[in-house]
Formats: C-alpha cells, structure tokens, sequence
C-alpha cells in the first residue's frame, strides 16, 4: 500500500512517502524542510506568523508531490509545537482545508511508540553483514540482551522510549526538552556562555532523572537515536559535504564522540557552526543544545555509545497508519 506520511515538528516539516507491504517499509522519497514552526512558542504560546507563513509554504509544495505520488492513504503527524500552541489546532483546520491533508496531533507517549517502532525495525531484522559493531552487540548486529533505549530528540520535545526491537515499547517518556525550545530558553549569547551550556545541560539532566525510573534506567543495555541531531553528529563527524544516509544508518556515535562536538560547537557561533560540513542550514543554531541533550541521555543511562537510525517516527508511522492503528484526530 502507497502512504504519504507529513511530519510536522517544531524545527522540521518531514515527507515521507513509502510503500508498505508485510510489514516492510519500501522507502520512495524522504524530504526535510527546515520551517521553524516552534519559533517563539515556549515563550509566547502561540504560533509566530512568520513560521506560519514559511510553514504553510513548505506544505504547498508538499500536497503537490503527495497529489503526484498518488498513495491509497495520506496523514500529517504534528508533534510537540502543534500539542503546545493555542492556536495549532485552528492551524492544522486550515492545513486540511487548503491543501486535504488529514492530520493528527501525536500525544508524546505516542510519538515516542511510533518511533521506537520505526526506529528499531531494522534490528528485528539482523543480518551478519550488518552495520553494528559496537562491543555487546551480537556479531549478526543485533542488540544485546536486555532493555533497549530509542532517544527521539526533536525540536519541542525528547522521547525515551524503552523495550526490546521491533515490539511495542514497555516504557515511554515524553519530555519538553527539545532544541528549539532549550535554545531559546537558555542561550542569549552567540556563542553562548560557559554558564548557560551548563545551565542547558543541568536542566536536561534533571528532567531525565525525575521522569525516568532510576531501576529502568540501570537495566538498558543499549540505545538507538533518531532524528536530525543523530543523524547531523554523524554528518559532521565523518566531514560530509553531501549527506549520505548509507553512511549515517548504523554508525555508532561514542559518548566521547558527542563530548568532542559539544566542545567543538560550543566555542563556535552559529555561523561558524554553519559553515562545518554536514549542518543543514536552519539547524546551526540548535545543534549545540542537541549536542547536549544526546550527552545526557547516555550519561544517564549509563551507556558509553548509541547506534545512530535513519528508519524513525516516519517508519512507525506509515506501519501504523497501513494497519489501520493511526488514524486522524
């Protein structure tokens, strides 16, 4: 079954369009857009016009390649920016009448399913030639025993998600600390101060132990990240001009790798950031802040590295949505 799956987050607006047969999901086109939906919410609790504006722009442009796909079902997914703002819900009513695109507001605890879900498929499916080989992780590149962590760091919001690959998770977490939202609230210098790095990361940290069992939090064994940070620590760590999912998918980002970004990125504007090979334009800014939260994840689960997905909430959700388990608020 063709689906059109619209991701529509607090920094990004995502299409993915797939064909999903058996349980397996045949990429056609994934797209990334960075629209800033969430400029100013945190603060103001309402929608920016300008990101409207920009927003909206980015989804006429995609109805029209969903329109040229033709799948059998179609959904927009909004997530932390769209469950937070007043007026999101009048917003996404003026989405679906202009452009027909049924949508859904993802409860966090959903999201963080959804991609799980997505974002260990692959290693329900473990082959000998895979990718992993980090120590403890099997030689046919499957996980170790034991519980397994999915970290979704997003713009609005992280979700920590816990269970064994390719099942529904037994615990999901949804926190408000996302790279838009932290970098707005904490950094007001360019760079920003060694007091508000660590006033970003002590913030982290604590809303990781006080909504995470500390007894869940011994028992992982292993982590998977998802979403545009992972993916840009790889980019910027292997140096690359264009960005090659082949090469991201599977690449195991140790604890020291993100601890030699956040120092790098710290002593760096966001223009200099801009410049490295492997940022994205729109997301030099909040790179530092997702830096820091992918470092207090692991240190808070004890981990010393975590492998990095491409396969995300997009996967989970266009399963879902084929399944008839997601459907439109």
């Amino acid at each position: 079954m063709r689906v059109a799956i619209i991701d529509l987050g607090t920094n990004t607006c995502r299409l993915f369009l797939a064909d999903v047969a058996g349980g397996i999901v045949r990429q056609d086109a994934r797209v990334t857009t960075v629209v800033r939906l969430g400029q100013g919410v945190d603060d103001t609790g309402r929608l920016h016009p300008d990101a409207v504006v920009r927003t909206r722009a980015c989804l006429s442009d995609y109805e029209a390649r969903v329109r040229a796909y033709r799948p059998e079902r179609r959904l927009l997914i909004a997530t932390s920016v769209l469950r937070d703002a007043a007026d999101g819900r009048t917003f996404l009513a003026g989405v679906e009448r202009d452009f027909a695109l049924p949508w859904r507001v993802l409860a966090g605890e959903e999201e963080g399913a959804l991609a799980f879900r997505g974002g260990t498929s692959w290693l329900a499916r473990p082959t000998p030639s895979g990718p992993v080989r980090e120590e403890g992780w099997r030689a046919d590149g499957s996980p170790p025993p034991g519980p397994l962590l999915l970290v979704d760091i997003g713009g609005g919001s992280t979700e920590f998600a816990v269970g064994a690959a390719g099942q529904p998770p037994d615990s999901v977490q949804s926190l408000d600390v996302g790279v838009v939202r932290l970098t707005e609230r904490f950094f007001h210098a360019d760079p920003p101060t060694r007091d508000e790095v660590e006033a970003l990361a002590d913030h982290v940290a604590a809303a990781v132990e006080e909504a995470v069992p500390a007894d869940l939090r011994d028992a992982v064994r292993a982590a998977v990240g998802v979403a545009g940070t992972y993916t840009t620590l790889v980019a910027t760590k292997l140096g690359m001009t264009e960005y090659d999912a082949s090469r991201v998918q599977g690449h195991v980002l140790s604890l020291g790798d993100i601890e030699t970004a956040v120092s790098r990125f710290a002593a760096m504007t966001s223009a200099e950031r801009g410049r490295l090979p492997g940022i994205q334009p729109g997301r030099e800014d909040v790179i530092l802040a997702g830096a820091l939260i992918a470092r207090e994840a692991l240190r808070a689960f004890g981990l010393d590295a975590v492998i990095v997905s491409e396969a995300d909430l997009l996967e989970g959700a266009a399963l879902a949505l084929v399944e008839g388990s997601l459907t439109p608020s």
